[in-house]
């Protein structure tokens, strides 16, 4: 359900609205998996401007045959401990946009949730898994717990001329457990995109991204032609660096880049278009 009001482009506040909805997910056993309720809002104001908030509750369980096996009378299931989990979630979020400018233009999301599942896998070797059951005995077996998250985006669009468009973005993510306080998990990733048309048919594009967990930088640049639809001619590279990342084999750590691949490729395409006549 949702409440938009009239729009009056001239005024410093042109429109809001409101939102809320609900759902609820079984499998297919019959389980109910989650239920969730959503209310949120958003303002729209001048120089392409908008603020959103809202929250969210819900309720999640976990059953350990989702994870693996189910506990028999001949062996132990998936979970140590108790083979279901639940939950009551809580979640609250804001975003906004602004465009002061044709050249700049900004945007930025944050979230914060309570209750939300470590579903105790880990992220090794940086993360190990931090549920009390694996503290104790890391080949215990999957431990899962509640805990609290962030997350956050921020990202800057510059177009100084039509052509060129440039865009740089962060995001984090992180998880904390309730139980052992220990961090589950953070990642940090930064991206950057490029494009530059030179005319209606020809364009280069560039984009490259770093991701703290795994470590790994990727970057692909595309050189482009497409003069009608079905038609399209491109040529690209790709490269796959891990900077200071642990070896897949020995689990050491090594410093400086090291490459996992590099590919060139060439795409093209034609479409035939072709009538019979009756």
């Amino acid at each position: 359900m949702g409440y938009s009001s009239e729009p009056h482009p001239k005024k410093k506040l042109i429109s809001w609205n409101v939102g809320d909805n609900f759902g609820i997910n079984f499998n297919w056993q019959g389980l109910s998996q989650n239920f969730y309720h959503e209310t949120n809002g958003n303002l729209n104001f001048q120089h392409n401007t908008n603020f959103g908030f809202g929250f969210d509750e819900g309720y999640e369980r976990l059953f350990e045959e989702e994870f693996g096996l189910k506990r028999t009378a001949t062996h132990a299931g998936a979970f140590f401990g108790s083979p279901e989990r639940s939950a009551t979630q809580y979640n609250v979020y804001m975003y906004g946009n602004v465009k002061p400018s044709q050249k700049y233009s900004f945007n930025m999301f944050l979230s914060h949730a309570w209750n939300a599942f470590d579903y105790d896998f880990g992220a090794t070797p940086k993360f190990i898994r931090v549920s009390p059951a694996a503290l104790a005995d890391p080949n215990a077996g999957l431990d899962p717990g509640p805990g609290k998250s962030y997350d956050i985006n921020f990202g800057v669009n510059y177009q100084p001329t039509k052509p060129l468009s440039m865009s740089l973005s962060y995001e984090q993510s992180k998880l904390r457990r309730d139980d052992t306080g220990r961090l589950a998990y953070q990642d940090n990733i930064y991206s950057f995109r490029s494009t530059y048309q030179f005319s209606r048919f020809i364009f280069a594009r560039a984009r490259i991204d770093y991701d703290t967990l795994s470590s790994d930088a990727r970057g692909q640049f595309l050189l482009g032609y497409t003069p009608n639809p079905g038609t399209a001619f491109y040529l690209g590279y790709n490269d796959d660096l891990t900077r200071n990342g642990f070896n897949p084999f020995t689990g050491q750590l090594e410093p400086g880049f090291r490459r996992n691949g590099r590919t060139f490729f060439i795409k093209m395409s034609y479409l035939f278009r072709k009538s019979f006549g009756g």
